[in-house]
């Protein structure tokens, strides 16, 4: 920002405020949406909505949505609390549809293979998936991690490091990993499988096949059609292995359902039982279906195949060492760790995270690893796979909390709608734009999964569905973080393509350094949240976090009150202007102010204290208990804690105040169930998942490729690296292929580079090869070489003003990692985020050199060839691809 200059920030934002009738817009919503599945013709549209058209980015394409749609959110990792309050600003209140977090640079396959495999069939469609499970490790005795481990990175080392080497020292857990690089979780295992990056799922395939040959699945299982059966097995999930399925011309299809044959609703699917067709309704507990899981015939003309079968025929299109060959590992290595998950059975799991999922078949590398789990029936049991005790809900949606934010308490609240700047969520096919156009896409539509993070700025760039006039970035850098993230670069300094850019951080980082505003937020220790617990935890756990230190931000004055400079302050400011519904004064209903970040958090808090269903409450604080809490906080300011504003936030609308509760949970730092409901469960899990699994996904195999038209399978098959016009990507005289790693030593900002202690101990990184790959190529310890590839031949990070940072590194050979293989980990290599010098206020701020050292690989990392502006990226789970690429080192020094 210039000095003097006039903020552009709100008058900016004003001109894309222009729907804001919630009735108006709700129509809108619902008739655009008709529009784009063809069910209601555009001038038709036009004509119902003539006085609104100036409202829509292009009346010719109402399914794009409102100009409100041309302003994006964009947030790195945020945390439970900072979303629901920002996506109520965003969505609710400005009306934007584009809110979007960081997830498809972290693991987003992963959650997406877990979401479509966990998902059930309710009211004729596909929900409520689980998009996360984890290893109930406390009682597991055999766990293979693919791409991740229990040391480093993951879901996250404070708990699953504590549960796995105590497992490991008792002689309880035996571990391998599946993994190009020797890491910390690998020096404990039992087996290290190097494989080529990539190859998860052929390493997958090659266990199935020997489970399948070697009868080492739970066949009892897999039968059970539906709950019933299930239950008169003692088991509380079953599988849709039996389930039939339609093959078309092009492969297998949706399930046959039961109407189709004469044998029930459109909603019962079918299953053979002593030969004959049965129908199914795979929550019936009163009618149990054991099927026959291998099976292929016609029905009434249809061909057809069970589940099972088809994951059977695709496991036998090779041997166990044509699927090792595809791995660059022994088959041997590979029969092993199969004969080891039989033998272990409901206590043998697959592990998956990062490493296996962020390649261009991340999903399918996904969903073949969580299908080996099913084939051991291990969800449930101890030791087995466990969705986790999970949280009590903050968002008020449960029946006896006081404060429902999710779908109340929000008067005037806008119905954003519309597709995406990134068409995540959103069928092509369902687009006015496949009608005008057709196939191929001009970029890539992303309906089964959402957050595809890399695709925001290349999207803006290209204009594509439509333009963008304002981003606000919070605690993000996609220009550092994103693969080949130097490309959106371009587009941040682009002001034809980006008119207004502003941005909300605890630092100056490599993205925010091109915004337009800047503003400072509050750290960990300053602000409110509700950070979510992993599912390895099996007890519930709601963790509140709370201003503990007074924040060192500059004070603001919003609705009349001082409050420190934040993300929220914004928000409260920029919905002060423009008088954004579900803020201010009345914001939550008549006489319920939301004029500060607390007015919202508290309300969680609150929710939290009365538990999700009647009777959870916990008990008041003790007088004794009070007194110690004000006293905790006797060093915060009026701006920060002021306990009679706080107890007015908790005062529902009965005028019953939940203040003492609050007050409870916040001197505990949030609310967690006994350890003793784990210890006393008996065989099985306390909290139980206790609905079904597909083993086949009909989702995915009904979903187009918007740029080929074809299907995705239903079945986590193998591929190799695809662009997005679905080609193999080729690469000549780049021999060397790159993957990433995240240190034990770096986090989520609070570690590398600015913690003095932990950089002191690895003040740089290194260009990690194979010792005799370092011999091939004339390289040795302590070199220094630059980092080439194809689509960075000069290794360049281009800053677009002038600077230009070489790729380059010193050389650390050693025997843990896999021939052909470079390894380059996250954290440094740093040009902002404290490394340059600023000016501030006419003050110079001098950067520290520390911060400069090594090297940060990302620009290196292909793009893709057909849309040149963005990364190879997963099409079905969106995930960014940080471990296809190649590349080659040329000696320096």
């Amino acid at each position: 920002h210039v000095p003097g200059e006039e903020n552009r920030i709100v008058p900016g934002l004003k001109d894309l405020y222009k729907a804001r009738d919630p009735k108006q817009m709700k129509a809108m919503a619902s008739d655009a949406k008709k529009v784009g599945q063809g069910k209601m013709k555009v001038s038709e549209f036009q004509s119902k909505y003539r006085h609104a058209l100036d409202q829509l980015i292009d009346p010719d394409f109402p399914d794009l949505g409102p100009v409100n749609n041309q302003f994006v959110f964009q947030a790195g990792r945020i945390e439970h609390g900072r979303k629901e309050f920002a996506k109520r600003w965003l969505n609710g209140g400005f009306g934007s549809t584009n809110w979007f977090e960081h997830t498809t640079i972290c693991e987003q396959s992963h959650h997406i293979a877990y979401q479509q495999i966990t998902n059930q069939y309710v009211d004729g469609k596909w929900t409520k998936g689980k998009h996360h499970l984890k290893p109930d490790f406390y009682n597991s005795e055999f766990v293979v991690f693919f791409g991740t481990g229990a040391f480093e990175a993951n879901f996250g080392p404070p708990m699953l490091a504590n549960q796995v080497t105590n497992q490991l020292v008792a002689h309880q857990l035996k571990i391998a990993v599946v993994d190009p690089r020797f890491s910390k979780t690998a020096a404990k295992a039992w087996k290290w499988l190097p494989v080529k990056p990539g190859s998860d799922a052929a390493v997958a395939w090659g266990m199935i096949r020997w489970l399948l040959d070697h009868e080492g699945y739970d066949s009892t299982y897999l039968k059970n059609a539906n709950q019933a059966a299930a239950k008169l097995d003692d088991e509380t999930t079953w599988a849709n292995a039996t389930w039939l399925v339609k093959i078309e011309p092009d492969g297998p299809g949706s399930f046959l359902r039961a109407n189709e044959i004469g044998l029930g609703s459109e909603h019962d699917f079918v299953a053979i039982v002593d030969g004959k067709p049965v129908k199914v309704n795979p929550y019936d507990t009163r009618n149990p279906v054991e099927g026959t899981l291998d099976y292929a015939g016609s029905l009434q003309g249809i061909p057809v195949k069970s589940a099972f079968r088809i994951l059977k025929e695709y496991a036998f299109q090779r041997t166990v060492a044509d699927w090792a060959a595809l791995t660059g590992v022994p088959a041997d290595q590979i029969i092993a760790l199969a004969r080891e998950f039989a033998k272990h059975g409901k206590k043998s799991v697959a592990e998956l995270y990062r490493g296996a999922v962020q390649h261009t078949n991340g999903y399918y590398n996904a969903q073949a690893i969580i299908t080996l789990n099913l084939l051991v029936g291990n969800a449930d049991w101890k030791g087995g796979l466990s969705k986790g005790g999970g949280h009590w809900h903050e968002d008020g949606s449960k029946k006896g909390q006081p404060f429902n934010l999710k779908s109340g308490l929000h008067p005037g609240k806008l119905a954003a709608f519309g597709h995406k700047i990134n068409r995540e969520k959103s069928r092509y096919e369902d687009s006015t734009l496949y009608q005008k156009y057709g196939y191929p896409a001009k970029r890539p539509w992303f309906p089964l999964t959402g957050n595809v993070y890399q695709e925001i700025l290349p999207s803006i760039e290209d204009g594509y569905p439509y333009s963008v006039k304002a981003l606000f970035l919070h605690k993000g850098t996609p220009a550092f973080a994103a693969p080949a993230g130097d490309r959106a670069i371009r587009t941040l300094t682009n002001v034809e393509k980006l008119p207004l850019f502003f941005a909300c951080d605890i630092v100056i980082g490599e993205t925010s350094m091109y915004a337009d505003y800047l503003f400072p937020d509050t750290a960990i220790w300053e602000r409110w949240g509700t950070p979510h617990i992993t599912p390895a935890c099996p007890t519930i756990q709601s963790k509140v976090r709370q201003p503990v230190i007074e924040p060192l931000v500059e004070k603001v004055t919003v609705y009349g009150t001082e409050m420190p400079v934040s993300m929220e302050a914004i928000m409260l400011g920029i919905a002060e202007q423009l008088r954004l519904p579900g803020f201010g004064p009345d914001g939550f209903g008549p006489g319920m102010p939301l004029t500060r970040r607390e007015d919202f958090y508290l309300k969680m808090v609150a929710n939290i204290a009365a538990g999700d269903k009647p009777g959870q409450a916990v008990p008041n604080a003790s007088e004794a208990e009070y007194k110690t809490f004000l006293k905790a906080r006797r060093h915060l300011s009026a701006a920060v804690f002021d306990p009679e504003r706080f107890q007015q936030a908790v005062t529902d609308a009965s005028g019953k105040s939940w203040w003492k509760k609050v007050v409870y949970v916040l001197n505990r730092g949030g609310r967690f169930e006994d350890f003793d409901v784990y210890r006393n469960s008996g065989k099985r899990l306390p909290h139980l998942y206790k609905a079904m699994f597909n083993l086949y996904v009909e989702p995915t195999a009904m979903t187009r490729h918007s740029y080929t038209g074809k299907r995705f399978s239903g079945l986590g098959v193998f591929e190799g690296v695809k662009g997005f016009n679905d080609t193999l990507v080729k690469v000549n005289g780049y021999p060397l292929s790159l993957i990433t790693f995240k240190e034990i030593i770096g986090g989520q900002s609070r570690t590398l580079p600015n913690d003095y202690w932990l950089a002191s101990i690895h003040p740089e990184n290194r260009v990690l090869i194979n010792t005799r790959t370092a011999r091939e190529i004339g390289v040795a310890d302590g070199d220094t070489v630059k980092v080439t590839s194809p689509t960075n031949p000069d290794g360049v990070w281009d800053l677009q003003n002038g600077t230009r940072i070489p790729v380059k590194g010193k050389v650390q050979t050693l025997e843990g990692l896999r021939p052909g293989v470079v390894a380059i980990s996250w954290h440094y290599g740093h040009w902002a985020y404290g490394a340059n010098d600023v000016i501030i206020d006419q003050q110079k701020i001098s950067g520290e050199e520390k911060r400069r050292k090594g090297l940060c690989p990302n620009a290196l990392m292909a793009t893709d060839p057909v849309l040149k502006n963005v990364c190879l990226q997963d099409l079905i789970g969106g995930s960014a691809s940080f471990y296809d690429s190649f590349v080659k080192l040329e000696k320096v020094s």
